[in-house]
């Protein structure tokens, strides 16, 4: 795996730009066919559930431009050894940059909510290039080699990289004035907290609140959304603190806050998606752990009945 990525990625360096695209439209259509029927009637039927659209046709359509927009996805990451910062800003609009240049001053640690919305691989890439001290917090990948590759090709953009387990590193790393970036729109299973998305309870990842929470760091929202082929618009949202300068919460109060910052951060992330619905991995089961979590309790319940 490791050696066809590299052999890949090196054609598609040496190629024209409008071959380099028509190949991500083939990669993606490639995609799309592939994927089974089952797995495209659950994103069809997610769609509808979250009031996205109630019209399964058009369901159906967004469903298949949030899978085929892999296929540009993949030919940006390997495109990555031509990328200066300055070529990489040829393809980058800001929105709210100055946010991050304030936190970058201030030489603070911050937790990043970051979300599988748009290429979220580049946008990881072009805050490192911009010299945002950006820790990635990835999921290490079964193929050996595929992760040795996307690890390889994400410190040629200058990110770093560390994993799920590494708790004690990332601990540091916030007290150094690096900034934390984690996922959190996936689901995390039982390890979640329930709290509303799409006008429904959902399990979800309770990280980003509870780092944040450790000394009071801030939590920094980005998103990006390609705007025309190949160019992109990254928006940065206002941070914010889980509690007051100054506070001393209590033990309930930590809970509490775990819960509504968790809250806060799902709302932004949905009212992203409803304003770019293609944008999102609607092929995941988002709601398969809540679904048995509910299960269970039902279950529980008949049993004590």
């Amino acid at each position: 795996m490791y050696t066809f990525m590299k052999v890949l990625s090196w054609i598609i360096c040496h190629v024209p730009e409008p071959v380099r695209r028509g190949m991500g439209t083939f990669i993606g259509w490639f995609f799309w066919t592939f994927v089974p029927k089952k797995r495209k009637k659950l994103a069809q039927r997610q769609i509808m559930e979250c009031g996205i659209t109630d019209d399964p046709k058009k369901a159906m359509d967004i469903a298949e431009a949030s899978s085929r927009r892999f296929g540009p996805m993949i030919i940006e990451v390997l495109s990555y050894p031509l990328y200066t910062k300055e070529k990489l800003d040829e393809k980058i609009t800001w929105q709210g940059k100055e946010y991050l240049d304030q936190l970058k001053e201030s030489g603070e640690g911050a937790v990043f909510m970051a979300s599988h919305a748009g290429n979220w691989e580049l946008l990881g890439a072009v805050l490192a290039m911009h010299g945002y001290p950006l820790i990635s917090v990835a999921q290490e990948q079964n193929s050996h080699s595929a992760d040795a590759f996307i690890n390889e090709y994400r410190a040629l953009m200058k990110q770093h990289v560390t994993y799920k387990t590494g708790i004690r590193d990332m601990v540091r790393f916030l007290s150094d004035g690096h900034y934390i970036g984690l996922l959190m729109d996936q689901d995390p299973g039982y390890t979640g907290i329930m709290v509303r998305w799409f006008g429904r309870d959902t399990l979800t990842a309770d990280g980003p609140a509870k780092m944040a929470a450790l000394k009071n760091y801030p939590i920094i929202s980005t998103f990006i959304h390609e705007d025309r082929p190949y160019h992109h618009v990254i928006e940065v949202l206002p941070p914010f603190r889980p509690f007051a300068e100054g506070v001393r919460p209590t033990r309930e109060e930590k809970k509490q806050n775990v819960y509504d910052v968790t809250q806060a951060l799902n709302d932004r992330l949905e009212e992203h998606i409803r304003k770019y619905p293609e944008d999102w991995f609607w092929l995941h089961n988002r709601w398969k752990w809540t679904n048995r979590y509910f299960e269970k309790v039902a279950n529980h319940e008949m049993i004590e009945r």
